[in-house]
């Protein structure tokens, strides 16, 4: 029998991981440009 997407019997723990591991980089990115944001309005109100 075929091991479909939703079998919980898959034993690969690797998915996870990976999803994890682009939610971490999404989160950084995100992080990063809103400290780019933030330091490009605090030096043109400072200007």
């Amino acid at each position: 029998m075929a091991q479909g997407h939703d079998d919980p019997n898959r034993g690969d723990a690797r998915p996870l991981a990976h999803k994890l591991g682009w939610m971490a980089a999404i989160w950084l990115m995100s992080v990063g440009v809103i400290g780019v944001v933030a330091y490009v309005i605090r030096w043109w109100i400072n200007a």
